[in-house]
Formats: C-alpha cells, structure tokens, sequence
C-alpha cells in the first residue's frame, strides 16, 4: 500500500487528513525551489524563497500532529486501557534525574506523553532527550547522554528493594563507579551476563526479578535497541530504551507517500514490546 487511503484501522479521517497534508508539503518545496531560480533577481527571489520557506514549515509541523493522530493515538486506544495521549508534554528532568537511570547534562527534552494501564498495571512513558554542551576554546562540544524513551510502571506488590540493570553497550550511567564496583550481581546465565551488568544491594532479589522469562524479554529487548537500562525499587520498575536514531512515535516520513501498513507495524511494534514485558515482570517472582 504506498498512498493513504481509507482502511480498516479506524483512522480514516486523519489518514484524509494527512494526505491532504503531505500533498501541501510538496507544493511547498516546489515553490521553494522556484525561489532558487528567482535568485537572478534577488528581492523577488528571497521573498518567494521565505514566503515557501514559512510555509513548507508549517506544513511539515502540522503533518507531525497529523501523524501522531492517524498512527498513535488510536492504535494506544485499541491496546491500552485509560489512555491519555499528550504529544506536546513529557516527563520533567526532576522525574527523569531520580530515576537514576543515566547521567544528567546541561541540557533536556521531552515529548510524547503517554499514561495509560495493561493488565491491570498502571504506566507513563514519554521520548526523553538528555545532552551536554560544553564551550572551550571558541569550541562547542555536545555529548548526548540518553536519547529515546523511558516508561515507569507501576505493580502491585512490593517484593524486590533494589536491582538495577544496564546493557553493556550502555554507555552514560547513572549509577556510580562506587556502586558499580560494591554491587555487581553475577547470575547464572553466562550469556546474560555477557550482554548485561546487574547491581543490587541484595543479591536474592535480583535472582527473584529476573526470572528466565524476563532474561529472554531484556535480551530480545537489547537487540531491538541500541541499549537498554531498567532500575527496579519496590513496586516501580523504571525500563529505557536508548534510541538516537529514532524517536517513538514519530514518522521518518515527511515528504513523498506514507505506507500505512509499515507504519501501523512500526507503532504497533512499540506497543509490543511495553506490553510483553509488562507480561514478563506479572509472570515473574517479583509480583508473585
């Protein structure tokens, strides 16, 4: 399917919508690329290049809530319970720094906040941006410390006090050189502990949470994403997916035709994930 057009997903409207849309944001590079030609003549063709710029940004900005309309907000409704979707808010840095999950810079972001329950557990998430920039030597230098989503769940029985766990190839920790060192847990997966370092101050607890069940869930996890991290304490579970590359929710695809089909599968593949893990963690010890 390369157009959008009416379909069973039930967003019909917003899938006219955004089709209506994309075909603006093509005439709006066009008239910007007719205001190049005009650059023979200066005034006319600054102003004709402005005039499409303003527009084309417009466009694209209107076509990204557009998105989110016919490829989010109904497939959350169709998966979740109580879904609250607030694409323009997001968690604060107080919330993101205490979960501790990576270090915090100078700099942060966040958009796409979602609230909604499965299963009978209560969840938030949203994409968090976290960066540093520093200025030497007439020289800026940013240094991106998480990129991608974090979700706080929430279960019902407190069983576990703390467990912590990051994949290898995370790289900007929140956790100290300290801690690290003092609460390095071993399990008994070899090729879980090639792809995961596990922290807790009690040992037992880590063995009780990551059930062979879960094991498999992080470890199909891990190899989705670039890197994933999870600070569990009491009955909150704190998971981040770090994804540079790729925003949740977003659509790579802003100028030529949208597929509905891959687009649905790749929203529809986030869900997924959120919703087997939650699985995973009830089918667990930790909520037995």
């Amino acid at each position: 399917m390369s157009d959008l057009n009416e379909n069973n997903y039930g967003t019909s409207d917003a899938l006219k919508k955004l089709e209506e849309q994309r075909t603006q944001v093509a005439k709006s590079m066009r008239l910007v690329m007719i205001g190049a030609f005009c650059l023979l003549i200066p005034p006319i063709g600054l102003a004709v290049i402005f005039f499409a710029y303003s527009k084309l940004k417009k466009a694209q900005d209107e076509m990204k809530v557009l998105y989110k309309e016919a490829f989010v907000r109904e497939p959350l409704e169709r998966n979740f319970e109580d879904v609250i979707y607030e694409p323009s808010n997001g968690f604060t840095r107080e919330v993101v720094q205490n979960c501790q999950l990576c270090r915090m810079g100078n700099r942060f972001y966040s958009e796409d906040y979602i609230r909604a329950s499965y299963m009978g557990v209560p969840f938030e998430m949203a994409d968090v941006n976290v960066w540093d920039v520093d200025k030497s030597d007439d020289k800026t230098y940013t240094t991106t410390y998480f990129k991608g989503r974090m979700i706080f769940l929430n279960f019902p029985d407190k069983v576990v006090s703390s467990v912590m766990l990051y994949s290898k190839s995370f790289k900007y920790r929140g956790i100290s050189k300290k801690d690290s060192k003092q609460l390095k847990v071993e399990l008994e997966g070899i090729q879980f502990n090639d792809e995961f370092d596990v922290f807790s101050p009690v040992p037992h607890d880590a063995f009780y949470l990551l059930t062979p069940q879960v094991m498999e869930r992080l470890q199909k996890l891990d190899s989705q994403y670039q890197s994933i991290a999870i600070n569990v304490v009491g009955n909150s579970v704190v998971l981040a997916f770090n994804e540079p590359d790729n925003n949740a929710f977003d659509s790579k695809t802003t100028i030529g035709n949208v597929n509905v089909d891959e687009e649905m599968a790749k929203v529809q593949s986030d869900i997924d994930d959120i919703k087997l893990f939650i699985s995973a963690i009830l089918n667990s010890a930790y909520t037995s």
